[in-house]
């Protein structure tokens, strides 16, 4: 292991949505690292080194951090990445991510979709938690950003699951289109913003549509 950048250890497929963002951070920050691909699926052997959940980093020092917003913040504060992550609005709307999204079965290929019995979420439900974050992102008056006109953390909590109901929420019902600029202007701005300001997302980090809908 290097002494003198960070390792990251994600999921080797891309399907953990928190480790896209960790993986977005060190990205955005031009943050010289390493990466170790751990198979999350139980199919493949893991390093003997190598115990728990992705994401986690292994420091220059030696030590091992997981949690994927601790480590977007301490990223932040050790390199600079400028996402204004010990700004008090932006933490609020970090913390507003578990009061929108529906609780669901635990799933990386497809997070937040299913219920326990395996059945997709009601359209209803889909429904409520997009509005609500398009509602969210209108407090934003500057926009297109979740806290105002510049990417930040509280946009590195949302973007790998916003990212997949993109595309996966069509494959459920139909008639549910997040990036719809006629019912949810608010969202659709900022799925064009993440494509179109953010190069580190869009053409580095960003799954693939064609992806999404197949797992």
């Amino acid at each position: 292991f290097s002494t003198e950048r960070p390792t990251l250890f994600r999921e080797r497929h891309g399907w953990c949505p928190y480790s896209e963002r960790v993986w977005l951070t060190l990205e955005l920050g031009n943050i010289d690292y390493d990466t170790i691909r751990i198979d999350n699926t139980g199919h493949a052997p893991r390093p003997s080194y190598f115990s728990g959940q992705t994401p986690q980093l292994r420091w220059p020092d030696g030590k091992i951090q997981s949690e994927s917003m601790d480590l977007v913040y301490e990223l932040d504060r050790r390199y600079g990445c400028n996402l204004q992550s010990e700004n008090t609005q932006v933490r609020q709307v970090v913390s507003k991510f578990r009061d929108i999204f529906p609780s669901a079965r635990p799933s990386s290929r497809a997070a937040y979709l299913f219920q326990y019995n395996g059945e997709p979420l009601w359209k209803s439900t889909f429904e409520t938690t997009l509005q609500q974050t398009n509602e969210l992102l209108a407090k934003a008056k500057d926009g297109p950003f979740f806290c105002g006109n510049s990417l930040t953390a509280a946009d590195i909590a949302w973007a790998p699951f916003l990212e997949r109901y993109r595309y996966q929420l069509p494959c459920l019902h139909l008639g549910l289109e997040p990036d719809n600029s006629a019912v949810y202007p608010n969202l659709a701005g900022w799925y064009k913003a993440m494509d179109m300001q953010v190069p580190a997302y869009a053409c580095r980090i960003k799954g693939d549509a064609s992806s999404w809908r197949k797992v």
